[in-house]
């Protein structure tokens, strides 16, 4: 439910699954909610060489309860492996039995936490983000997926030491890295859990694969799509400049906008 593999040099697509509890009927947008737009990219160059299934997994998935004034946006970048599997846990579980908006904040926390570290799938590389009632999100990342939100023009990463927002941030240890001595990779060994409100000066957030960010600073990624409106451009335009800068990885983002 919610993930592809792409067996083209480049194909760019958009997702939304609009579903009320039960998951059989189509609903409408609450029209007092925030607005959401997504845009969703992938270059999946390796696949395309080798024709192997090693293509990134990008979900988007968005369920409504209008008799609870609920709207659940999820989404996630993951890798084709052991990333892939704790993005499929996270669905399974996230939207069964929705409550209220904040009962969804709380177990969805709870959620991601088992998904990345109870679960002890500490081999895999994934980003997500969940959007209540477009108010409210929480956001997780582990290995050399990265989520990244913009903020009045500046660049801030979920678990990063340098970022001063005052996040309800959380950094869970989940293998041991003692056979390294590589520091980015006890880094990339952590779960990085946020929760946050969403304020006026959030502009955007993108959920991006480690080809984007091997080869681009968080900042130098706000900087090129803040002016662009359309996230699904937006997208598009990191991905490609990505592949520009010759990416070794998979490069795969989705770029998420509150209007």
């Amino acid at each position: 439910m919610g993930f592809w593999d792409f067996p083209f040099m480049q194909k760019a697509f958009r997702f939304e699954r609009l579903v009320d509890g039960d998951g059989r009927r189509r609903k409408k947008k609450l029209s007092w909610l925030t607005p959401v737009s997504h845009g969703c990219y992938t270059i999946d160059r390796l696949s395309y060489i080798d024709r192997s299934p090693s293509a990134d997994s990008v979900t988007v998935q968005r369920e409504q309860q209008s008799e609870e004034e609920l709207e659940v946006w999820f989404f996630a970048v993951a890798d084709a492996g052991t990333g892939k599997e704790i993005v499929k846990y996270m669905q399974n579980h996230l939207f069964h039995k929705l409550h209220n908006e904040h009962g969804v904040l709380r177990k969805c926390k709870e959620i991601m936490r088992r998904a990345y570290v109870e679960q002890e799938r500490s081999s895999g590389s994934a980003a997500s983000v969940t959007v209540v009632n477009g108010e409210k999100i929480a956001m997780a990342s582990i290995g050399g997926h990265r989520v990244v939100v913009c903020r009045d023009g500046e660049a801030y990463q979920i678990g990063a030491k340098s970022s001063t927002r005052n996040w309800s941030d959380f950094v869970f240890p989940v293998c041991n890295q003692g056979e390294t001595d590589d520091e980015s990779d006890s880094r990339d060994s952590e779960l990085a859990l946020v929760t946050e409100k969403i304020n006026s000066d959030t502009e955007f957030i993108i959920v991006g694969s480690s080809g984007i960010w091997e080869v681009m600073k968080n900042q130098e990624a706000i900087n090129l799509i803040r002016h662009m409106e359309d996230p699904q451009e937006a997208a598009k335009c990191l991905a490609n400049e990505a592949l520009n800068r010759i990416s070794k990885s998979e490069i795969s983002c989705i770029v998420i906008r509150f209007d």
